[in-house]
């Protein structure tokens, strides 16, 4: 984040101070301004500030102290929320310019100026002159203060000198600081500050950084990588990080969670394969070359010149009397009062390379020598005792005591075995890679742990378990372990240290499935991995736990490391939407239709930055939290309209949560089809759709009842007339025979039996007649839907029924090409040219009849004409004959049709009777659906009808 000054508000930049709310005070030569996150929330002009300094106050107000030489009135100042209030002579500060400021603990504060030092309280001053500053008016005295752990506190002074420099001040006097090789009167001290460490590190103009701790001091110069040695200010930030900001740049430091020792420190080597705490709160450490110890922070050194009986130290034991035992190349040795003495050996040969050793509950020391072969030795009152090899016992490697008597072995093939009172109890381990463990704890309750290269192993009531990354491990590779005052277990791995609570373990014990919580310490804590040979885990007497890795011994300070570290802040920076970017304003209106959204954020730290996590979630379209890991975006695509919100929390490097969000409300805007006047109107309009469409759909049911209705009135009528046409016809024929069949029974019984017998004749045609009428009504006459052959048909069976030589020629013509009628419409047109028919051969005494059937593309036409005697006209304006229906019939089937029936006649002058039909109603339609409710075509109901009845 960066801030610009286009109004010059700073001017040039004095000092900065980061209060606990997340601000920023930047003191300029113009005045006083606080930022936070970019922007300015405050600003006081004030000047003559100089040199002066700024702290803040319990209440979250800042006291800022004027340093210019220019300042003569009022040099200290209260900044706080109603403004800013100076202090002078009028309330009681005796002197100006200031330099620095103390608070005393009880609402007071030490002011230091340019030859004075004032306590300065409620209204009242104490003042203690610094004699060694007495002619030091116009210049930079006292430079800065710190209280000390046993309640002085610390001054320094801008110039070197007999009492000036850096010193402690208590009952009224300045005391010089002076340790054997450092002289704190030598030093010219531009800034002093006390971390929570009780470290204090003290900055001067051209010796570089000074960090003391009791009376151990450390320098920092350019030759160790700072910047210049001209330091002109140290600040020490929320997260513990000390920033020195010198002539040529800003350097920070910060004390890693795992220290290292290493040859600089005073290590023979840089190659530690071992480490012992033994209870007189020593160190010993075994290196290539040496054995080395450190002793109240101090390190020292045993090599060959000076008594270590051979080049490596290959295994450390202290038993339960305090003696030290020590493997030396091949031989095992006891290390007193600064001698070594040699374990005498059987036979007087070498026991080997001893490289595990232990002490069971009986007093028993046991020695593990791979030698040629490996054996397992018992020792007591400094003599070997047994010598145990295979196949008595497994060739191994480390041992470790069960407290309920016995020894454990880590064998040469992987595997684990107890040995207790001779007898040999084996656990296979089935090993993937590097079988050896290097370190085996047994407890009390029964359960034994053993590192190996697949895990931590465990075993318990016989039965063998592995914690891998699986189960929340950073890695696989478990070297050493071991359990803290405070029942933690500590764990080093090829990825760092991974440390986790009793109560995990015990959750893995009871599930090995369970995925348990660790904190690791990586190489960002300092940690350097790698693969010691033996007991390279130990647990000193201050609590502190250390580690042999092979490169560096490590240590860890559990009750600094694991202390309630200050959660991360997190910001939100800017918003990026479609690639055009915004501010992460509140109530900020997202355009309709945001494709890709994109909000940045983060977390201000400097402290292992690499490991900060976060989670957020936006209220209003997720439902739960997002781990984003370090990931410092998050992304969302198509966002509805609708006001959201953002939220995001942070984790720092110690995995503490922020459970304070920081939160960016706003909203998309919706189009005017996403509106809901739109989506109203949409609705109303569809209600009047299904509206219309419930009303076109009633009609449509009244018009196919109606139709239904129509079709079951025109079949009666239908019925009627073939009924007219057959059976009635020939009934009323029967009633003249009958008749005269009665008027000839008395005179002529011979004629009157010839009557009745042609009547029978008559009435058994008539049956037959009616049978194909009733036939008729219940299927199709027109079969195959050949309307031409039909017809034919007919006609040359009437012409048959004549005799030869009064029978007329009978012709169907038929033009354009023939095309199916719907069946019920061929019907009819097939009985009212059969009732034409009819009519010519019977009534018209016609020499010649002609069927014309036309297919046109407009219309379909059928005509039958005959040359016979006709019809007068007042039987064309009626309905035909008094007492025949035939013309009647003939009309009511073309109406039926929806065709034009057409009848020319005269008397002698033939008759011709034409049907016309438009196409539309004429030819058969494809089956189809319309879009409508499924509506059918005429043609398909006329199909189903037909079908029904056939």
């Amino acid at each position: 984040m960066s801030f610009q000054d286009p109004t010059n508000i700073f001017g040039q930049i004095l000092n900065v101070y980061g209060d606990h709310a997340g601000g920023l005070w930047v003191l300029g030569v113009h005045g006083i301004v606080r930022l936070k996150e970019g922007v300015v929330t405050s600003h006081f002009d004030l000047e003559g500030i100089g040199n002066g300094k700024i702290i803040e106050d319990s209440d979250g107000s800042v006291w800022v102290t004027r340093g210019s030489p220019k300042v003569s009135d009022s040099p200290l100042c209260h900044i706080a929320e109603r403004g800013i209030r100076c202090f002078g002579k009028a309330e009681g500060i005796p002197i100006a310019p200031l330099n620095s400021i103390l608070p005393d603990g009880t609402g007071g504060f030490w002011l230091g100026g340019q030859t004075t030092l004032v306590h300065w309280h409620s209204g009242v001053s104490e003042t203690y002159p610094i004699q060694a500053l007495k002619s030091n008016f116009g210049q930079t005295g006292i430079a800065g203060m710190a209280r000390g752990p046993d309640g002085s506190f610390w001054l320094g002074i801008f110039a070197a000198g007999p009492g000036r420099g850096l010193g402690r001040f208590a009952n009224g006097t300045l005391q010089p600081f002076v340790t054997p090789g450092f002289d704190g009167s030598k030093l010219a001290v531009s800034s002093i500050v006390s971390d929570r460490d009780e470290n204090l590190w003290v900055s001067t103009n051209g010796n570089g950084i000074y960090r003391i701790h009791g009376n151990v001091v450390e320098h920092y110069g350019r030759a160790d990588g700072l910047s210049s040695d001209a330091v002109v200010r140290l600040y020490l930030d929320r997260e513990g990080i000390l920033w020195a900001a010198t002539t040529n740049g800003i350097d920070s430091f910060r004390d890693p969670s795992v220290a290292s020792f290493t040859s600089s420190e005073g290590l023979g080597n840089d190659v530690p394969m071992g480490v012992l705490a033994s209870r007189d709160g020593t160190i010993w450490v075994a290196n290539r070359g040496s054995l080395d110890h450190i002793s109240k922070e101090r390190v020292s050194s045993i090599r060959m010149k000076n008594g270590l009986p051979g080049n490596q130290v290959t295994s450390m034991l202290e038993d339960r009397a305090g003696n030290l035992w020590i493997g030396v190349d091949d031989g095992l040795y006891w290390f007193k009062d600064g001698h070594f003495r040699r374990l005498p050996e059987p036979n007087h040969k070498p026991l080997g390379l001893v490289t595990g050793l232990a002490e069971d509950v009986d007093g028993n020391v046991w020695a593990e020598c791979l030698s040629s072969p490996p054996k397992l030795v018992r020792i007591r009152n400094f003599r070997v005792q047994e010598q145990f090899s295979s196949p008595q016992v497994p060739d191994g490697y480390t041992l470790a005591p069960d407290p309920h008597g016995g020894i454990w072995i880590g064998t040469l093939k992987g595997d684990l075995a107890l040995f207790r009172h001779g007898v040999v109890q084996q656990f296979p381990l089935v090993a993937k890679r590097d079988p050896i463990s290097d370190q085996i704890i047994a407890n009390a309750d029964g359960s034994v742990l053993a590192s190996s290269a697949d895990g931590l192993v465990g075993v318990l009531e016989g039965k063998v378990r592995r914690m891998t990354m699986r189960n929340g491990l950073g890695c696989n590779v478990v070297t050493s372990f071991i359990q803290d005052k405070e029942k933690r277990w500590w764990l080093f791995t090829d990825c760092g240290i991974s440390v986790l609570a009793d109560s995990e373990l015990q959750r893995w014990w009871a599930n090995p499935e369970t995925v348990v919580q660790t904190r690791v310490y990586d190489q960002f804590d300092g940690v350097s991995s790698g693969r010691p040979r033996f007991n390279s885990a130990a647990l000193s007497q201050d609590v502190r736990v250390w580690f042999a890795s092979g490169v560096f011994l490590e240590v860890v300070d559990p009750s600094r490391v694991l202390q309630q570290a200050l959660p991360a802040e997190t910001y939100i920076e800017s918003v990026v939407v479609d690639r055009k970017e915004f501010p992460a304003t509140d109530n900020l209106k997202l355009s309709p239709h945001p494709h890709d959204l994109q909000i940045d954020y983060t977390s201000p730290t400097f402290l292992i930055p690499q490991r900060v996590k976060f989670r957020y979630r936006l209220d209003g379209y997720d439902r739960d939290w997002h781990d984003a890991g370090t990931r410092r975006q998050a992304f969302y695509t198509d966002l509805s309209p609708g006001k959201y919100s953002f939220r995001v929390i942070a984790a720092n490097s110690d995995g503490v949560w922020d459970h304070t969000p920081a939160q960016f409300d706003f909203s998309v805007t919706p189009a005017y089809y996403q509106t809901n006047w739109f989506r109203a109107l949409c609705a109303a309009a569809f209600l009047a759709l299904l509206w219309a469409a419930y009303q076109l759909r009633m009609r449509q049911l009244a018009y196919q009842f109606n139709m239904r209705m129509e079709e079951r009135v025109s079949e009666r009528t239908r019925i009627a007339r073939e009924l007219h046409d057959t059976l009635l016809q020939s009934f009323q024929g029967l009633l003249p025979r009958f008749q005269a069949a009665i008027y000839k029974l008395p005179d002529s019984p011979v004629d009157a039996r010839e009557t009745l017998e042609a009547a029978v004749d008559q009435a058994s045609q008539a049956i037959t007649e009616g049978r194909d009428a009733v036939q008729g009504l219940r299927m199709s006459t027109v079969e195959k839907n050949d309307l031409a052959v039909a017809i034919r048909t007919i006609g040359e069976e009437l012409a048959s029924a004549e005799a030869k030589e009064s029978a007329p020629k009978f012709e169907v013509v038929v033009e354009g090409t023939p095309r199916n009628l719907p069946p019920i419409l061929r019907d009819e047109v097939y009985r009212l040219a059969a009732e034409a028919l009819r009519n010519a051969f019977r009534h018209a005494a016609a020499r010649a009849v002609e069927v014309e059937i036309r297919y046109d593309e407009e219309f379909f036409r059928l005509r039958v004409r005959d040359d016979g005697k006709g019809m007068g006209p007042e039987v064309l304006r009626g309905d035909g004959r008094e007492g025949h229906y035939g013309l009647h019939g003939m009309r009511e089937r073309a109406k039926l049709v929806g065709g034009k029936l057409t009848i020319w006649s005269e008397v002698d002058g033939g008759t011709e009777i034409e049907i016309i039909i438009p196409a539309s109603r004429a030819y058969m339609k494809s089956t189809r659906r319309f879009w409508y409710f499924g509506k059918r075509s005429a043609t398909d109901i006329d199909v189903k009808e037909t079908i029904e009845r056939e």
